[in-house]
């Protein structure tokens, strides 16, 4: 117990240094409360910005502060680059940038972890199994081998303890949750503490290495009788939580066009498979791969594509697909009504939301696009607007739809690189058409309204019920009414360092008070330490405790 208290404390103590290294120095105090009145808290002390820090961008220097605080904060930042709905694009450019950088685990040390996850020697497992990992990431690493039939697969293995790491470094940043608001998130009414919690499941569910499996297997069924796409077969008796065997991909990254030419593929061609293959995903399947950048794609002769990683996957709901249809709907037809009927129903406007104001910022960018054919529709800058509206106006989207936003804009800005014609909104307008038909044919028709007349149902039946239940509770005096108070914490951390400082205080008195009785006092104490000595010792106690507690209140008024 003792040594993980005292590792936190060391990470607390570094997470607090880089903060201040790079000008948070008030969220580096966000760190320092949570020791109010521990004696290392001294140790900790303040660091000026690093000497070039100043020269610096805002969201530069909360990139590099990520980079340098360890690997989960490097996973977060990569989370918030996938939500321009709460942070601003400056930093989303930024965020993007980071990449692990961690040393790769020995060999020896991998080798042992499979034969533990897979109860079988090496030896007994592969023909062939090279020690040197391919890549080396936070979560797992990846090597080559050989299977005794000749194929030649990859084996991406969990890093040692990094479940047990995982979950203290989550509790670390559940704890200090606040600091992101004042790093990167300081503006609008955003949970937090929610965003560290999908955080820390996310985390949880790509450390999972059966769930990739499962995600893989689901890939191979989608696109079973799809030649354009290649998904790599996997091993499932070499497979469980902590170890992944797939098909080894021998292929090009998407890059330039002239490689691309130059490997013998079509740059065009592949744009436009790689459209269809995730447009297919989000709009047939509701299953898509939200990271599909050029690192997790691999291109095979005759203008195949081959995704390779399968850890990031998310579930689309019907709600979501409506409403990236209506709001298609509403930038074709320029009609801001229809925009807001669909936030709306979404449940997306809260209460610090100016409505006025909204409509207004929809209508003025919709004006922006008032005549054009949906073919000339920039897709990235339309969806960078709205992104902006949704951000500026405290509007809360479903995680899963920011993520499919971003997804499509992740696959025009790879597709247009490689064919500088490429425009999404082509491949999208069919699917978004289909998708409107289908919502107003007979089979759907006549579910919404089997669904509207059983919930009518439900809610008649169950009606007088619940008026009969708050009838007796207000008899009764039983009936409570929850309050929620967005700054309370903010409270509790308050009272709880005034209590501390009243408790410091108290101790500081008792030594004064007992140190001077001790002093004209005769004698020893069990023969070891005279009487007078043991006051003078507690009067340098109270001093220092003293001391330190005049420093804690001066800090305390800067924060």
């Amino acid at each position: 117990m003792f040594g993980r208290n005292l590792h936190q404390l060391r990470r607390y103590r570094h997470i607090m240094v880089v903060l201040g290294k790079y000008g948070f120095q008030e969220a580096a105090d966000i760190v320092a409360g949570r020791f109010p009145v521990h004696p290392l808290r001294w140790l900790i002390g303040r660091r000026r910005k690093k000497p070039h820090a100043h020269r610096l961008s805002r969201p530069e220097r909360v990139r590099l502060a990520l980079e340098e605080m360890g690997p989960m904060f490097i996973k977060l930042g990569q989370l918030l680059s996938t939500r321009p709905d709460l942070v601003p694009d400056e930093y989303i450019a930024e965020l993007e940038r980071l990449q692990d950088r961690v040393p790769p685990v020995d060999g020896a040390l991998i080798k042992a972890e499979i034969e533990s996850y897979l109860g079988r020697r090496i030896v007994d497992l592969f023909a062939e199994f090279q020690p040197h990992p391919l890549a080396a990431g936070s979560i797992a690493q990846v090597h080559r081998a050989r299977l005794f039939d000749g194929r030649e697969v990859v084996v991406k293995v969990r890093r040692p303890q990094i479940v047990e790491t995982m979950r203290a470094e989550t509790g670390i940043l559940k704890d200090l949750a606040g600091l992101l608001r004042i790093v990167v998130l300081d503006e609008g009414d955003i949970d937090i503490q929610q965003m560290v919690d999908e955080f820390s499941e996310a985390i949880m569910r790509e450390a999972n290495l059966d769930l990739e499996r499962k995600n893989l297997s689901r890939f191979q069924t989608h696109y079973a009788n799809d030649p354009t796409v290649h998904i790599p077969f996997f091993c499932k008796d070499l497979c469980c939580e902590g170890v992944l065997v797939m098909e080894y991909i021998a292929g090009i990254r998407p890059g330039r066009p002239e490689v691309v030419r130059k490997a013998g593929l079509d740059p065009k061609i592949i744009s436009e498979r790689g459209a269809r293959f995730v447009l297919r995903q989000i709009f047939e399947h509701g299953l898509f791969h939200t990271d599909p950048h050029p690192g997790n794609l691999f291109l095979l002769p005759g203008n195949v594509l081959a995704p390779i990683d399968f850890g990031q996957v998310a579930r689309l709901g019907r709600g979501d697909l409506q409403l990236l249809n209506e709001i298609v709907v509403a930038i074709v037809e320029n009609d801001a009504q229809v925009m807001l009927r669909a936030l709306d129903r979404n449940q997306m406007i809260g209460e610090s939301t100016d409505e006025s104001r909204l409509r207004s910022q929809i209508e003025n960018m919709l004006a922006a696009y008032t005549g054009l054919p949906l073919s000339e529709v920039p897709f990235n800058e339309m969806i960078a607007e709205v992104f902006a509206v949704i951000r500026h106006n405290h509007i809360r989207p479903p995680r899963q739809f920011t993520l499919m936003l971003k997804t499509m804009l992740t696959l025009e800005n790879m597709a247009t690189t490689m064919d500088p014609e490429f425009n999404l909104v082509e491949y999208l307008q069919p699917y978004a058409r289909k998708y409107r038909l289908d919502s107003f044919g007979p089979r759907n028709l006549a579910r919404n309204l089997r669904n509207a007349m059983r919930e009518a149902g439900a809610l008649a039946n169950r009606m007088p019920d619940d008026m009969h239940s708050i009838l007796n509770k207000l008899r009764s005096g039983k009936f409570q009414l929850r309050i929620h108070h967005e700054h309370l914490n903010e409270l509790s951390d308050t009272v709880n360092k005034s209590s501390s400082r009243v408790s410091f205080a108290l101790i500081i008195a008792a030594l004064l008070v007992s140190s001077s009785m001790l002093v004209p006092q005769e004698g020893t104490l069990l023969r070891l330490i005279s009487y007078q000595h043991l006051g003078m010792i507690g009067y340098l106690g109270a001093a220092v405790l003293g001391v330190g507690m005049v420093i804690s209140m001066i800090r305390g008024r800067h924060v």
